[in-house]
């Protein structure tokens, strides 16, 4: 596997290393070197590029999902899935073996694609347009009431509802599960999710915005954090950590060593206030960015396991 600075321009990778590895996230994910769960036709039933919306702003690349379904077991429950690249690159086809993977072992996947922000801070070779907050949240609330609606004409159960992604993934689905208003939008609650799973993700996005500056300076700041984000002062309301309070979907938080700033920073706040029970962390030190993505679809996955695991435990539960 390539060195995860291998994917940024000489002076990113310079600033990474500064960093010791805390602006992992910048980078689109490099999944390889771990072979993936071998899963046939018999196993998972695929139904792909579903359009979940075509409404305003309609975009036919970005506004469809893959869907993924147990073929000779019982489903325990179906997870909306969301990619990672920093909010600007990336696709649900890049996940198409980890979506298998967790279908072969009796969890649907519906894994999204949304509309992504300017990428031209990473190079000029990369798109000088694209959305902001908080389009790519609207689109995954538009994503899960798709699913709710049309669960049952999969053979899915609308109340076995899990949200779960990984890095801009992870915090937007931290974000779908603590921010009430967007599923509000579509006239439903949070009592419709069962729980998320936010990986590797970023849960205080003032916090992130200081960790670019002070790496990568004020301007990669801006270009990134604000160009998804827009102004600064509006960083707190697009936090997941802003909601912790009236927190009330339980959640597992995983995260990997290089990034595991931004989940400590999390973390904390949840013991401040005495969430524990409610919100709990599970860290694989010994992973880095890339690595924990691509273990997700491996063979054996420790991650993947205790994903299924959990997803097991929540779906058991009484109402």
């Amino acid at each position: 596997m390539m060195a995860l600075t291998d994917t940024l321009p000489a002076a990113f990778a310079r600033a990474f290393s500064v960093l010791k590895g805390r602006v992992a996230w910048l980078a689109i994910a490099l999944v390889g070197a771990m072979a993936a769960l071998p899963v046939s036709a018999d196993d998972v039933s695929e139904h792909l590029d579903i359009i979940y919306y075509e409404g305003e702003d309609f975009s036919d690349a970005k506004h469809r999902l893959d869907l993924f379904v147990p073929a000779d077991q019982p489903t325990v429950a179906t997870m909306l899935w969301i990619h990672g690249g920093a909010w600007a690159f990336g696709d649900r086809k890049n996940d198409r073996d980890l979506a298998r993977a967790f279908a072969a072992e009796g969890v649907a996947v519906a894994s999204m694609s949304y509309r992504l922000s300017r990428g031209d801070w990473r190079g000029e070779e990369f798109s000088s347009s694209g959305v902001q907050h908080p389009e790519h949240i609207k689109d995954v609330a538009r994503a899960f009431a798709w699913l709710h609606a049309n669960a049952a004409s999969y053979g899915l159960d609308d109340s076995n509802l899990i949200v779960s992604g990984f890095s801009a993934g992870g915090h937007l689905s931290a974000l779908l599960a603590m921010d009430e208003r967007y599923l509000a939008a579509h006239g439903l609650s949070l009592s419709d999710m069962r729980a998320a799973i936010p990986v590797a993700g970023g849960y205080d996005l003032e916090d992130y915005y200081r960790a670019i500056a002070e790496g990568m300076g004020e301007d990669t700041a801006t270009g990134h954090v604000l160009g998804v984000f827009g102004p600064r002062e509006g960083l707190a309301d697009a936090s997941p950590m802003s909601y912790l309070e009236h927190a009330s979907i339980p959640m597992l938080v995983l995260t990997e060593g290089q990034t595991a700033d931004y989940t400590r920073v999390f973390d904390d706040a949840v013991a401040e206030t005495g969430k524990q029970g409610l919100i709990s962390f599970s860290y694989y030190n010994d992973d880095t960015h890339a690595s924990l993505l691509a273990s997700l679809s491996a063979v054996d996955s420790p991650a993947r396991d205790e994903m299924l695991a959990y997803i097991a435990s929540i779906t058991a539960r009484d109402d």
